[in-house]
């Protein structure tokens, strides 16, 4: 866990302002940024960095959240001793809509005693995307994969994406996924980048 800035994209958000958790501040050349408190899995190790899939809650939508594209690349992470169930909602006509996640559950056994260490109902862990963590960067471990799920985390780990499982668009969005760069998906990615760290929250250096 730690504190994490990136682009805000085209969104128009007032520097110095904040939203659901994260501050917006004004960058160079009139950009803006968003700056969270962003938890990640250690899925591999670089030279002086950690590489990660990030957690995210969706503000406790988890996967039902609107146009949120990968959804099947996305798995429950929990630091409960079973994994809560899975998010549900209804649509405007009532019909009832689930997350339906096909990945197993990852279970982390907790370190920290306080709320900091609890992933909640919500935590989500999106494969679809990695992140550099460089160690010098302040961090707090809040805890290590449980060993019955690495199996998992290794199989569905952005190294490992299979050439079947292509990116998936937003639920309700044409079934088109764009093609760009398919070819390559099948290609090994960093598999060389396994470390004894693996399946740990990032930590320093």
């Amino acid at each position: 866990m730690c504190l994490w800035s990136e682009p805000s994209g085209i969104r128009i958000v007032p520097a110095g302002t904040s939203s659901s958790g994260s501050h917006f501040s004004a960058t160079y050349l009139n950009g803006t940024a968003y700056t969270e408190i962003r938890r990640f899995v250690v899925i591999g190790e670089g030279y002086g960095n950690s590489i990660c899939s990030p957690i995210y809650t969706y503000g406790g939508q988890a996967t039902l959240k609107p146009n949120l594209p990968d959804v099947q690349q996305h798995a429950i992470i929990h630091t409960s001793r079973q994994p809560p169930p899975e998010k549900f909602s209804y649509d405007d006509t009532g019909t009832l809509v689930k997350e339906n996640l096909e990945k197993e559950p990852i279970r982390v056994i907790n370190e920290q005693a306080d709320e900091e260490g609890d992933l909640g109902a919500f935590s989500r862990i999106n494969y679809s995307k990695i992140y550099t963590v460089e160690h010098y960067v302040r961090v707090l471990n809040i805890g290590k994969v449980h060993p019955m799920s690495m199996a998992s985390l290794e199989k569905n780990s952005f190294f490992n994406r299979r050439a079947n499982e292509p990116p998936q668009p937003p639920r309700g969005n044409s079934s088109k996924a764009s093609s760009k760069g398919s070819k390559s998906s099948s290609s090994k990615r960093g598999g060389s980048s396994k470390s004894s760290r693996k399946g740990q929250e990032t930590s320093n250096g």
